[in-house]
């Protein structure tokens, strides 16, 4: 197999072409907005909603064109280097089934996000500035979704990062604000060095960033006893690759590292609960199908690079972070933190769905709460706006959390709208039935059950760790999402003004293009939009789409006897689909009513202590004090390093220069004054005798006879003189 073969340009299609309009278009608003935004009608925000429509309405066209259809792939040379064993590094774009879904779940989002944000950001002295950005990160996401190798998907996901330090640190006159974009930016450069550490390990072995050629090569190779064996020609010479099963799990867990960062896994999820210090619509997008999505898409992307043993990890990892995301949500107060780490505890447990082998599974529940959480989000802040608006009118002089919850309640009956579409859905959050949670939700429990009965055939029964997790995580989402439905709009409205102020107006409770977003989410958050049957995900439209056979999606995986194990585990279990889906139902049943039953009728001072009681619930309230544990350990180490490396450079190599300079003046005036009175004189001494000889000389040649007679005799006297005395 000769490798500059596999990297040969491909021409260009129709499809291929409207794929870049749509990676360029939102490029296009973001220049557009960010330098004249301010110039433009409305300042331009209607101008960014059009440019995402009109990107829509093209992934939709391409998602038709796609869809269990064909795959689409133009490739160009990028560059080449002159090396003996460097093939050409290409650059393309590849359409198939995932490329499409992420390509209509983004822009879809992303038009609606927009048409949510002239509602909720008009008025802000930052409002081109903002829809700019936007603009650029939709461009980022995008670009992530449609490159055809590694190295241009990491130029993207850096570029995504950046976006995102631009919307979290948005309003940057806050110090919040800007504290919670440097942390984001900085714990996801973290994982992003396990991510380049893992595409040049692939790069080194198999000598290519193109995805295709990658996955072609992975496919030609074959295991061994003494790891995988693959050989292939690279510019006419043969080269073997034996690989030991150690280096190809390392390298694909530096590839999980970034999903690691960017869909905040355990131990880097810190920086997401922080993340809600940008506007409301920004923790939408970012939550929904954008920047988090990135990294269970990565995991999508590189299945095929992933050993047994690297997806063992991810299933741990996966099922860690949807268990502390889960307990942090129990106690925080906070509407939109709530949100957050239930996004932790949703993103684990895609990645859980991931290292299972449950593909499709995690897809689906990738799409399925990218309708859901964007829908949570923007009520949210319809919510928020409300209560500022509330505060405004009545008190605007008061010092109230309108995000804290305990100021909240009863809003059932004045914010309707925003009552029945929260409440559809958390109850997709949950994964109660006729929802779409519920089918995904269903779908990953089975993946991770089938799952750990495979790999437990030896007699390890800690896999069925894993599962166990990701029912009890169906537990818990139930409790804190029934707390927060009840802490908000059920009971008494505790704020110190008066509820109705909360309205927009008497017959209005919410501005057109701020309720027309959260419809559409809420609707699409029924599990009818995704199988015919929404109580069984068996024949779904969408999981005959994505899975691991359908077209452009088929991988042989390094890991490829397991998943065809799980796979076929799963399909010989359609019992277990029914008594998990039974058993989920009973647990969300069981969540809900011990979270009405507890909140019910607590005490109003119970509700605004300082600190939940007990040990457990503080570790919960406290985020399992992560924050603190990477201050002490991390971040005063090196501020403290830092100060100390600044007071060596001033106190001893700034003072050490500052003396040397001095001494070097006193030195240079030195060697000026033995220059000038010692060499100048010696030179000038020199001159001065010279002069004197040479005129005493001129003096004895004068033309007198009287004079050299004189002379004569003067020498002749000299020489008696000499010869007596000596």
């Amino acid at each position: 197999m000769e490798l500059s073969a596999l990297l040969e340009p491909l021409a260009g299609t129709p499809q291929t072409t409207t794929a870049l309009a749509v990676l360029l278009l939102p490029l296009l608003a973001f220049a557009v907005l960010f330098f004249f935004g301010r110039r433009l009608p409305g300042q331009g925000g209607w101008l960014g909603i059009s440019i995402s429509a009109i990107t829509f309405a093209l992934s939709v066209w391409l998602f038709v064109q796609t869809w269990n259809t064909a795959t689409f792939h133009t490739r160009i040379t990028w560059f080449s280097l002159p090396a003996v064993f460097t093939a050409n590094f290409t650059a393309g774009i590849l359409i198939d089934n995932l490329t499409v879904l992420m390509l209509v779940l983004v822009t879809f989002i992303s038009t609606l996000v927009q048409l949510f944000s002239v509602g909720y950001m008009h008025g802000d002295k930052g409002y081109s500035r903002y829809f700019a950005y936007l603009g650029l990160f939709t461009f980022s996401m995008l670009g992530i979704v449609l490159v055809d190798n590694l190295l241009l998907l990491f130029m993207f996901w850096e570029l995504v990062g950046f976006s995102s330090y631009l919307l979290i640190g948005f309003w940057f006159e806050r110090p919040a604000a800007t504290a919670a974009s440097k942390k984001a930016f900085l714990l996801n450069r973290v994982g992003d060095i396990g991510l380049l550490l893992g595409l040049f390990a692939f790069y080194t072995c198999f000598r290519t960033f193109d995805l295709e050629a990658l996955r072609t090569l992975v496919t030609a190779g074959h295991w061994t006893g003494n790891g995988f064996i693959l050989g292939y020609t690279l510019n006419g010479q043969p080269w073997l690759l034996e690989l030991s099963p150690l280096l190809l799990t390392l390298a694909g867990l530096g590839l999980f590292m970034g999903c690691v960062g960017k869909s905040a896994q355990f131990p880097l999820q810190v920086w997401l609960p922080d993340a809600m210090q940008g506007p409301t619509p920004v923790s939408s997008l970012i939550h929904a199908a954008t920047m988090v999505a990135a990294g269970v898409y990565l995991l999508a992307r590189c299945y095929a690079f992933f050993t047994v043993d690297a997806l063992t990890v991810i299933a741990f990892i996966g099922a860690i972070t949807a268990l502390v995301g889960a307990i942090v949500a129990l106690t925080q107060y906070d509407i939109k933190a709530v949100l957050a780490f239930s996004t932790i505890s949703q993103l684990g447990y895609m990645v859980m769905g991931m290292g299972t082998g449950a593909y499709s599974a995690s897809i689906f529940h990738l799409t399925t709460h990218a309708f859901f959480k964007a829908a949570l989000f923007l009520n949210a802040g319809i919510i928020i706006h409300a209560m500022h608006r509330g505060l405004h009118r009545s008190h605007p002089f008061t010092h109230l959390d309108p995000q804290d919850i305990r100021n909240m309640g009863g809003l059932r009956k004045i914010l309707p709208l925003t009552f029945y579409t929260y409440l559809l859905t958390t109850a997709a959050l949950v994964g109660l039935p006729l929802f779409s949670g519920f089918l995904s939700k269903d779908a990953i429990l089975s993946g991770s059950w089938a799952w750990a009965q495979t790999m437990s055939r030896g007699g390890n029964l800690l896999y069925f760790v894993v599962p166990v997790i990701g029912f009890a995580v169906v537990l818990l989402t139930a409790f804190y999402m029934a707390r927060h439905m009840w802490f908000i709009f059920f009971g008494s409205f505790r704020a110190s003004f008066e509820v109705r102020e909360l309205r927009l107006s008497a017959k209005k409770e919410i501005e057109n293009v701020m309720a027309l977003p959260v419809i559409l989410l809420a609707i699409l958050s029924l599990g009818i939009f995704f199988s015919l049957n929404p109580l069984s995900i068996s024949g779904s439209w969408f999981l005959q789409g994505i899975s691991l056979e359908a077209p452009g999606t088929k991988y042989t995986l390094l890991a490829d006897n397991l998943v065809q194990a799980v796979l076929a585990q799963g399909e010989a279990n359609h019992t277990l689909h029914i008594v998990f889906g039974v058993f989920s139902t009973l647990l969300g049943v069981a969540g809900i009513s011990f979270a009405i039953s507890k909140y019910k009728n607590k005490p109003q001072e119970a509700l605004w202590r300082q600190e939940p009681e007990g040990a457990f619930a503080r570790l919960s309230y406290h985020q399992f004090y992560l924050n603190s544990i990477y201050t002490v350990a991390f971040i005063k180490p090196v501020l403290l390093l830092a100060r100390s490396v600044y007071r060596i450079d001033k106190r001893v190599i700034d003072y050490t220069l500052n003396f040397g300079s001095k001494l070097l003046v006193v030195f240079a005036k030195i060697v000026s004054w033995f220059d000038r009175l010692v060499v100048d004189g010696l030179v000038w001494l020199v001159a001065a005798l010279s002069k004197l000889v040479g005129g005493l000389g001129r003096n004895l040649q004068n033309g007198k006879v009287q004079s050299y007679y004189a002379y004569s005799l003067f020498g002749f006297i000299l020489i008696i003189l000499y010869i007596v005395l000596f």
